[in-house]
C-alpha cells in the first residue's frame, strides 16, 4: 500500500481518520457536496486527495459551535466562585480558561 502522500484516492473510512470526524459525517459532506468524489465503479466513489485538502481548509476548525459558551459558562463559574470565596474585593482577577 502507498503512503497517504503519494496516493490521489481515498475510502470513506481513510479521509475520516485523516479529518478526525466519522464516516457518517464524511458521507454526509458528500451527499451535501463538500466533499468531492471520483466514482470509480458503479458502487464505489472515492475522494480526492486535492477534495481532502479543500474540505480541511473551509470546514475543519469551524467545529464545535458551543466552544464561546462553554468558555463564557466557565468564566462565569470562575467569577461566582470568587465572589463565594470573598475575593471579589475590587481587585482586578484575571482567568484563564482553556477548553
Amino acid at each position: 500500500m502507498q503512503q497517504d502522500e503519494e496516493r490521489t484516492l481515498f475510502t470513506v473510512a481513510e479521509v475520516a481518520r485523516q479529518l478526525g470526524i466519522s464516516e457518517n459525517t464524511v458521507r454526509s459532506a458528500i451527499k451535501r457536496g463538500s466533499l468531492g468524489v471520483e466514482r470509480v465503479s458503479p458502487r464505489l466513489n472515492m475522494v480526492t486527495a486535492q477534495a481532502i485538502a479543500e474540505y480541511r481548509q473551509a470546514h475543519l476548525g469551524k467545529r464545535g459551535g458551543y466552544r464561546g459558551r462553554q468558555t463564557a459558562i466557565v468564566a462565569a463559574t470562575v467569577d461566582e466562585h470568587a465572589r463565594d470565596a470573598g475575593t471579589e474585593d475590587g481587585q482586578e482577577r484575571r482567568h484563564t480558561c482553556v477548553t
